[in-house]
C-alpha cells in the first residue's frame, strides 16, 4: 500500500487523534476498505510524522470501536464485519447525559415507519415466517407463571431484533439494534403480544398505511405503561 497515502496536511491536533481521523477519512473516501492490511507502526509513523507510540494508541482506540483488528504476530487490519462495539460509545454517552424519552421515542418511531416500509418493499413471505416463529413463542410463554415473565420480554426484544433484520439494510438494523438496546429495561410483552401480531399481519398484506398505524398505536401502548406523556 502507497505509504503517502496517510499523508495529510491539517492543523495540528492530538497525534492520536489525528491518526484515528485520518483513517477514519480513508475509510469514507474508500480508499480503505474491509479487509484491508495497515502499514507497519513504523510506516505509519513515518508517513503521519508522529511517534510509534501515538500510533499504538491510536490503534487501541480504532480496535475499542471495532474498527481494526489487532492479529497478533501479523498485522492490523480493517474489520470485514460490523462490530457491535462501534455504537458502545455513543451508548454509553447518552447513558449518562440527562435523557429526553420523548426525543428517544420519536427517534424509534421514526425509525421503525420507515422499516416496516422497507420490510413490506424487501422482506419475502417465507422471511416473514421468522417473525411468526417469534410470536409464536411470545404466545407459548405467555401461558406460564412468572418465571416465564423475563424470557417473554426477552421474545419482545427478539421480534424487534427480527423486524430491523427484515428492512434487509445492514446499516439500519444495526442502528435500530442500538435505538431498542435502550429501550431493553422499559420492555413488558403483556401489553405488545396483539399489537405485534397486529403488526406481523400490515406486513404479510403489504399494507404501509396500517402498519404505519400500529407503530404509532404500540408508541402510544409503551407510553401510557411507562407514564410518559406524548
Amino acid at each position: 500500500m502507497n505509504r503517502d497515502l496517510f499523508k495529510q496536511d491539517i492543523p495540528r491536533m492530538s497525534m492520536v487523534d489525528m491518526v484515528v481521523e485520518r483513517i477514519k477519512t480513508l475509510l469514507i473516501e474508500q480508499k480503505l476498505k474491509p479487509g484491508d492490511m495497515l502499514p507497519s507502526e513504523n510506516v505509519l509513523a513515518e508517513s503521519l510524522k508522529v511517534s510509534r507510540g501515538s500510533i499504538r494508541e491510536a490503534m487501541k482506540i480504532l480496535s475499542a470501536f471495532g474498527i481494526v483488528e489487532i492479529r497478533r504476530g501479523d498485522g492490523t487490519y480493517i474489520t470485514t464485519s460490523v462490530n457491535k462495539k462501534i455504537f458502545n460509545p455513543l451508548l454509553f454517552k447518552i447513558l449518562v447525559d440527562t435523557r429526553d424519552y420523548r426525543e428517544l421515542i420519536d427517534l424509534r418511531a421514526m425509525m421503525e415507519r420507515g422499516i416496516v416500509d422497507l420490510v413490506i418493499r424487501h422482506a419475502t413471505d417465507e422471511d416473514l415466517e421468522e417473525l411468526s416463529r417469534v410470536l409464536q413463542r411470545m404466545e407459548e410463554l405467555s401461558t406460564t407463571e412468572k418465571e416465564g415473565h423475563k424470557e417473554r420480554d426477552k421474545a419482545d426484544l427478539e421480534f424487534h431484533k427480527v423486524l430491523g433484520k427484515l428492512c434487509k439494510n445492514s446499516m439500519i438494523e444495526n442502528i435500530y439494534a442500538f435505538v431498542m438496546e435502550l429501550f431493553a429495561p422499559t420492555i413488558n410483552a403483556t401489553y405488545g403480544l396483539e399489537v405485534h401480531k397486529q403488526l406481523l399481519q400490515a406486513l404479510k398484506e403489504r399494507n404501509v398505511e396500517k402498519a404505519e398505524q400500529i407503530i404509532n398505536q404500540h408508541t402510544r401502548i409503551w407510553c401510557q405503561v411507562n407514564g410518559i406523556q406524548y
